[in-house]
C-alpha cells in the first residue's frame, strides 16, 4: 500500500486540490466520520497509472468527496486518521459510502457498502503483512472466502473480486523484484521465489493495474525453470499466450503486449511478433486493434536514421584510458550495445543482468558494449570505479544530447539497447528485450545460429 500511495503522490501531486465535476447518473460519493478532528482524505483510481479522483480535508472530523465513474473501478481511499488509514474500495457509479469507526473497527454503510465491508474485513483478516500465513496461504484463503460468500453483492461481483485478488497476490510476489529492476539499488539479482508456476489465471485479473507485467514474470520464471519454451524472438508473445488457458485473457494479454511493444518503440520486431500472435485471436475487435498497431508501425519515422543495413562502423567512442575505438573494430562479431547514464536508475538496474548474460555467452561471436551518455567523463569514470564495472566500457563524447551517434539512432529515453551485425551495420536500433528479459538470450542465440 505504501508503494502505491507514494507513486500516486508523485504522479498526482497531493498538495493540490482537485475540482470535482459530476455527471448526472455517474456521481459517486465517499464520505466519513473520523476519529480525529483534522486531517486529509484522498481517493485514487487504479489504472495504468494512479489517478487522483478526489481530495478533501476533515472539517470537525467529517469529510465528503464526490467524483464520477464511467464504470465500476477499484480505488484506494487514504486518510490521515490512524484508525482508518487506507484501504481498497470497489466502487460502482452511483455508490454512496460512509466510513465510520466503531470499537476501533472500520464500518462502512450506504449504497455499495456490503461488498466493500466484506472485502475490507477479508483483506484485514488475511493480511499479506501478517506472518501467521504465507503469501500463498493469504491468497488462497481470500479466494476461498470470496467463492463461499452468500452476500448477494459479493456473489454478483465474484469473478471481478477473484481477478483483482489474484492480481494483488502476484503483485505482492513479484512487485519488489519488478521494483528492483527499475530502482538500481543493488548489484544482486534478487528474483522472486514463486512456487505456484501453474496457477490458474482468472480472466478478470485484468482488473488489476499491472496485471500483464506480473503475468510476464510468471512466464519468465517458467522459461528459466525449463517449463516454457520460446521458439524464437518473433514467437515469444505467441508462446507466452498459448500457455494462458482462458481465451478472453489470452487475447487481452496478446493485445496489451503488442500495444506495449509499440509504445516502447519495438518497431523492428513488431511485425514478426504480430504475424505469430495474430492467428491466436478470434475476437474481431481484437484483430482490428492489432491491425491498427501495424498501421502505426508503418507511420513510425523516429528511427529512420538507423534502419537495418545502415553502416555504423565508423562511429567512435572513448575508452576509460582515453584512447578511442570504433564500431568497425569489432567486425566479425555481433554487437549488443547498452546505452546508459549514471543518473538513470533503470539503466543501473540492468547491469547485473547484463553481466550474467555476458557470462552465459562467453566465447561466442557477440560482444557487449556498455556505452555511457553522461556529459562529463569524470562522472562516468567515478561510477565505474564505485561499482567495479568490467567488460567493454565506452563513453559517448559530450553525452547523450551532444553526441552524433545518439542523434543518428533517434533520440529516446534510456536504457536503450541496439544490435549491430558482424559487418558493423545496424540490425535493430531499438531492441526492447532488456538483459533482465530471458527472451533476449533466445534472440542473440538465434542470430548466432545463422
Amino acid at each position: 500500500m505504501k508503494k502505491l500511495i507514494l507513486y500516486a503522490a508523485l504522479i498526482c501531486g497531493l498538495g493540490s486540490s482537485l475540482p470535482v465535476l459530476a455527471k448526472e447518473g455517474n456521481k459517486t460519493t465517499v464520505s466519513g466520520e473520523m476519529t480525529v478532528q483534522q486531517g486529509n482524505a484522498s481517493l485514487f483510481i487504479q489504472d495504468f497509472a494512479m489517478i487522483q479522483k478526489g481530495r478533501t480535508s476533515f472539517v470537525k472530523g467529517s469529510f465528503s468527496m464526490e467524483t464520477t465513474l464511467e464504470k465500476p473501478s477499484f480505488c484506494i481511499l487514504t486518510t490521515s486518521d490512524p484508525e482508518v488509514k487506507g484501504f481498497n474500495l470497489y466502487l460502482k457509479p452511483g455508490d454512496d459510502i460512509l466510513v465510520t469507526v466503531k470499537n476501533k473497527e472500520v464500518v462502512l454503510s450506504g449504497k455499495g457498502s456490503k461488498l466493500n465491508q466484506f472485502y475490507l474485513d477479508l483483506s484485514r483478516k488475511y493480511d499479506y503483512k501478517n506472518n501467521q500465513y504465507t503469501t500463498r496461504e493469504v491468497y488462497e484463503n481470500r479466494v476461498k472466502a470470496i467463492s463461499a460468500s452468500v452476500i448477494e453483492e459479493v456473489k454478483s461481483a465474484k469473478a471481478t473480486l477473484l481477478g483483482y485478488t489474484q492480481g494483488e497476490y502476484l503483485d505482492v510476489v513479484f512487485g519488489p523484484y519488478m521494483e528492483l529492476k527499475v530502482s538500481g539499488t543493488t548489484d544482486a539479482i534478487n528474483k522472486a521465489k514463486f512456487d505456484n508456476l501453474n496457477i490458474q489465471l482468472f480472466a478478470e485479473i485484468t482488473q488489476y493495474y499491472n496485471w500483464f507485467k506480473t503475468i510476464n514474470e510468471i512466464k519468465y520464471a517458467k522459461m528459466e525453470a525449463g517449463k516454457l519454451k520460446v521458439r524464437n524472438s518473433n514467437t515469444w508473445i505467441a508462446d507466452f499466450a498459448k500457455t494462458v488457458e482462458n481465451q478472453k485473457l489470452k487475447e487481452d494479454y496478446i493485445v496489451r503486449l503488442l500495444d506495449h511493444s509499440f509504445l516502447e518503440g519495438d518497431v523492428f520486431k513488431l511485425k514478426g511478433l504480430v504475424k505469430e500472435a495474430l492467428p491466436l485471436l478470434k475476437d474481431p475487435a481484437n484483430i482490428e486493434k492489432v491491425n491498427a498497431i501495424l498501421t502505426r508501425v508503418d507511420k513510425h519515422t523516429q528511427f529512420n536514421g538507423a534502419l537495418p543495413g545502415s553502416d555504423f562502423s565508423a562511429y567512435t567512442f572513448q575508452k576509460p584510458d582515453g584512447s578511442t575505438v570504433k564500431i568497425g573494430d569489432y567486425k566479425g562479431k555481433y554487437i549488443f550495445i547498452d546505452i546508459w547514464s549514471t543518473w538513470c536508475h533503470p539503466c543501473v538496474a540492468e547491469m547485473p543482468f547484463l553481466k550474467e548474460l555476458e557470462h552465459q555467452m562467453e566465447g561466442k561471436d557477440v560482444v557487449f558494449l556498455s556505452l555511457n551518455g553522461d556529459i562529463k567523463a569524470a562522472d562516468w569514470k567515478n561510477f565505474m570505479n564505485k561499482r567495479n564495472l568490467t567488460g567493454e566500457q565506452l563513453w559517448m563524447t559530450g553525452g547523450l544530447s551532444a553526441n552524433p551517434f545518439f542523434n543518428q539512432i533517434g533520440k529516446t529515453g534510456i536504457p536503450r539497447f541496439l544490435v549491430i551485425d558482424k559487418e558493423g551495420k545496424m540490425l535493430n536500433a531499438k531492441c526492447c528485450l532488456r538483459p533482465s528479459n530471458p527472451v533476449l538470450k533466445v534472440y542473440l542465440d538465434e542470430l548466432l545460429s545463422k
